[in-house]
């Protein structure tokens, strides 16, 4: 079954461009020109995926995420041409699940689309399990096991796990992992966070095979599904 991508976006060209690329990745494709019509058409149509401007003349995208986490799950891919960390941030932070500045090659956007695709339907299935080294991490009981032995994780350990499980192999940045609106000191608990788990996970935490520093960005969990 063809899933059904939803795109929000001013730019008439850019909108079709991305309907005739997608349609021939065999993706369902709908288009809404502003934030109004996006609103009525969500309130009658399921999608898959949504991927939406951050910024146009109609308002800030930032609200539309608010009103989609209100009424669906569905995952979001919000496009920006606002490429600071702080407006991507702000978007992640309110729910969007991926960021891609433009301009950008429909490629990437597509690579990232059947990523989260699958990500939320072995999500929903509680099928996915992630392995990194000797570990095992079984999503459906929000369980670690190394050598088939239960790896206790403290509450915040386990989510900031899962946090690093969603991008896996990708960066999470700092501000992503934080479970408030960030500051300095919230940030440094986040570091300090990743280096109890590391202690958990790793032969040597001080330097680490599977959750890697990314220098003035955050983490990123090395891992393969099963």
């Amino acid at each position: 079954m063809k899933k059904n991508i939803l795109i929000v976006d001013d730019d008439k060209r850019l909108r079709e461009l991305l309907r005739d690329y997608l349609t021939n990745k065999n993706l369902e494709v709908f288009l809404c020109e502003d934030f109004n019509e996006a609103k009525n058409v969500l309130s009658f149509v399921l999608f898959d995926l949504i991927i939406l401007d951050r910024m146009m003349p109609t308002g800030d995208g930032i609200d539309l995420i608010k009103f989609i986490k209100k009424i669906a799950t569905t995952p979001i891919i919000m496009l920006t041409a606002m490429g600071e960390d702080q407006n991507k941030i702000e978007g992640l932070k309110t729910g969007s699940d991926d960021y891609i500045s433009k301009p950008f090659e429909p490629e990437e956007l597509y690579l990232r689309i059947i990523n989260l695709l699958n990500l939320y339907e072995n999500f929903d299935n509680k099928k996915i399990k992630i392995g990194f080294g000797d570990f095992i991490y079984n999503i459906s009981s929000s369980e670690l096991q190394k050598n088939n032995e239960l790896v206790y994780l403290t509450e915040g350990e386990n989510n900031l796990l899962i946090k690093l499980i969603q991008k896996r192999n990708d960066i999470v940045l700092r501000e992503e992992l934080a479970d408030q609106e960030f500051d300095e000191s919230e940030l440094r608990k986040v570091d300090v966070q990743v280096t109890r788990l590391r202690q958990k996970l790793e032969n040597n935490a001080k330097q680490p095979q599977f959750i890697k520093t990314i220098r003035g960005k955050g983490y990123k969990l090395i891992c393969t599904d099963l």
